[in-house]
């Protein structure tokens, strides 16, 4: 699901392009990742290998952000002993390393992972002065790794910001579980539900979405229990634990929200359908007044509701099969009204229509 989601959705793909072609332009870059960023070693790896394709000259590398000030972590990491004698004090690390010719730094894309609040900082305006000082040389290019929290910290003049959630929002998450849904043992009339079920519980964390959506059936059966399961035997890439702190109250709110969406349009499609094929027999028994009361006069304003009560005063006469469906149909609407969650067979009687 990783290459699924660096490659086949669109606006992850153009963050990931993004990254790729600022380097390829010589800017070095603020990137900044939430913490559940879906497959973060899938797109470092990505990135190295589209690097080297593009600049075959030029060697990638990932580091942890390290504890030394930038400069003297750089002279002393990727200068040989006979270049870091020539530096002298009373110039600055970003001087000496934007100017000299003779190091490796010169053919370097190094990407910083984990960078603090406090050593951002630090390092933008290391960038920004050895910038300053490469003359003659294409200088290195550095990516920022910082957690999205950090992003009230502005990057420097010639350093570019890319953000994963300015960029990658709700509709894209929903992609990734349509077509991640369309893999899984799910029935397909039931995986544009699930789709949109498990986007909508799991928006924040695109990893716990997949792992969801492959459970298919066992999913929609029981979301809470399934997630439950999830985040107690498995982890996330990186190895960390899943983060969910929905409760399932919160979680009941959530499904009653969807299926609102997916099913009550079609529960008013089929009202819609039942007026059409006893349109005669309902004009003939207007007005009558709905549950609350209220006047009807038109066929097109009769509730599932009043249809039920026609057929229980004989007014309109359907065959078993249609009295059947009829009741499940309001059953569902009743259901909905009250916000309470159909059952999955319901769910399932609706959809496969």
């Amino acid at each position: 699901m990783d290459k699924v989601w660096w490659n086949h959705i669109t606006k992850a793909h153009k963050f990931f392009e993004d990254i790729v072609e600022t380097a390829v332009k010589g800017s070095s870059m603020l990137l900044s990742l939430p913490a559940s960023v879906p497959w973060k070693e899938t797109l470092i790896e990505m990135i190295g290998e589209r690097l080297q394709l593009e600049n075959p000259k030029n060697a990638f590398q990932e580091i942890s952000c390290p504890k030394e000030e930038p400069g003297e972590y750089l002279l002393t990491n990727y200068c040989k002993k006979e270049i870091r004698l020539k530096y002298r004090y009373g110039m600055s690390y970003a001087q000496f390393l934007g100017a000299c010719q003779e190091t490796v730094l010169n053919d370097r894309y190094i990407w910083i992972s984990d960078v603090s609040k406090e050593k951002c900082e630090e390092w933008l305006e290391f960038i920004e002065e050895y910038n300053k000082n490469v003359v003659n040389k294409t200088p290195a290019i550095f990516i920022l790794e910082i957690n999205e929290e950090g992003m009230e910290r502005k990057a420097k003049k010639g350093i570019k910001t890319i953000a994963f959630n300015q960029n990658i929002g709700d509709y894209d998450k929903y992609a990734f579980c349509a077509l991640a849904a369309s893999e899984t043992n799910c029935k397909e009339y039931l995986r544009p539900y699930l789709a949109e079920l498990v986007s909508i519980l799991c928006s924040e964390d695109v990893e716990l979405c997949a792992e969801c959506v492959e459970k298919g059936m066992e999913f929609l059966k029981n979301p809470y229990q399934t997630i439950k399961s999830i985040i107690e035997t498995d982890v996330r890439s990186n190895g960390e634990e899943y983060q969910f702190d929905k409760t399932e109250k919160e979680m009941e709110s959530l499904i009653w929200e969807v299926q609102l969406k997916t099913v009550f349009p079609l529960i008013e499609k089929y009202r819609k359908r039942m007026i059409s094929s006893y349109r005669g027999i309902i004009t003939r028994e207007l007005p009558i007044r709905n549950g609350y009361g209220q006047s009807i006069n038109e066929p097109e304003e009769v509730e599932i509701g009043v249809l039920y009560y026609l057929i229980g005063k004989s007014s309109l006469k359907i065959s078993e099969k249609e009295y059947t469906e009829l009741e499940n149909y309001r059953n569902a609407r009743n259901c909905l009204a009250h916000m309470k969650i159909l059952e999955l067979s319901t769910i399932e009687q609706i959809l496969k229509k």
